[in-house]
């Protein structure tokens, strides 16, 4: 008993732990709210019409952008079909054989072959990819992820940020999250900056210059803190807003050219020729519109318009390129698309 509640106190303290990123975000957009809505827009600017443009356009960012994020985080990994799944008589049969590598991978692609799978790819011995901790053929493109515990179709990346895998069921709500966060930010800098230009050279009183004259109302406190409210959130925003742009313009980059950041550092391996990590592109366009879609405004918003299913995929080379088995094969059912 005592074993089992300190194994479960463990993953408690694990869970809270990994949640953490997560909540420090959600501290730094709730103190962002109150500097930008009240120490900006209620304190120190003085136009009605500026201040309620200010407001209506940072909400309108900062929904697109919460929406975005709560997507990536509650969006439920999604793990390879039952068809991939070992049923009890496979696992019979994998225990039965030998111990040698070889021969469980012999089954492997037999039931591959059996079930028809659309299976390519193959680990670097040559062998069909199987996860036996999930007990499980791997399709193309789907990887484990240690920290979520499971296999992830089409897995990128396990982002801390977000507590969750960014994989086929979530890779377009993390660009958009991406793209919507560094708009948000980098409005807040083009809405500060005037006010943050006239703090610095302390035309405004700034760092408490008593002889300032503000036209302000009594009610709005202390100046002095409103300021370096403003002047430290439109810091933030800078190292924020960069940081998005460019991990977001990353990802739209290899969204262009549809490959995963897996895919970068280990390309796809086929039974014959070298690994190819350009295996999965298909032409700029088809890869951007199977990973957002063919609406253009749906594509933006964090909505489900991703093409296909996470296990079919278009190949760069002819299905004849791309043997899966030396005796026998199939055929992928999703047509193939050469890229130019």
């Amino acid at each position: 008993m005592g074993g089992r509640s300190q194994n479960g106190c463990a993953r408690c303290c694990i869970k809270f732990v990994q949640w953490l990123p997560v909540l420090f975000i959600v501290l730094i957009v709730a103190w962002s709210y109150y500097a930008y809505v009240y120490s900006l827009c209620i304190v120190l600017v003085t136009s009605i019409a500026v201040k309620i443009a200010f407001l209506i356009m940072y909400h309108i960012f900062l929904i697109l952008f919460a929406w975005s994020y709560a997507k990536c985080i509650l969006e439920e990994p999604l793990s390879p079909p039952r068809e991939f799944l070992f049923t009890n008589e496979d696992w019979e049969l994998l225990h039965n054989v030998n111990s040698a590598e070889r021969d469980k991978s012999s089954i492997v692609e037999q039931l591959v072959i059996k079930r028809n799978l659309p299976v390519y790819m193959v680990g670097n011995d040559g062998n069909i990819n199987a996860c036996f901790t999930c007990g499980l053929i791997k399709p193309d493109r789907a990887h484990h992820c240690s920290t979520c515990g499971k296999c992830i179709l089409q897995m990128d990346h396990h982002c801390p940020w977000t507590n969750n895998c960014v994989g086929f069921h979530n890779h377009k709500y993390f660009i958009v999250f991406l793209g919507w966060g560094a708009i948000y930010c980098f409005y807040i800098v083009a809405s500060s900056g005037p006010y943050f230009a006239d703090f610095w050279t302390n035309t405004l009183g700034f760092l408490g210059d008593t002889d300032a004259q503000v036209n302000l109302p009594d009610f709005t406190g202390d100046l002095s803190v409103d300021r370096f409210q403003v002047m430290f959130l439109f810091i933030v925003a800078v190292m924020f807003g960069i940081c998005q742009a460019g991990l977001g313009g990353y990802h739209v980059y290899l969204a262009a050219r549809n490959q995963t950041t897996l895919e970068t550092y280990a390309a796809p391996k086929f039974r014959n020729g070298p690994p190819d990590n350009r295996a999965f592109d298909v032409g700029r366009k088809a890869n951007l519109q199977e990973m957002f879609g063919t609406n253009c405004c749906l594509a933006i918003l964090p909505v489900r318009t991703t093409l296909g299913d996470g296990v079919h995929w278009r190949y760069r080379s002819a299905p004849s390129d791309l043997p899966l088995l030396e005796n026998g094969g199939h055929v992928s059912p999703v047509p193939l698309v050469n890229s130019f």
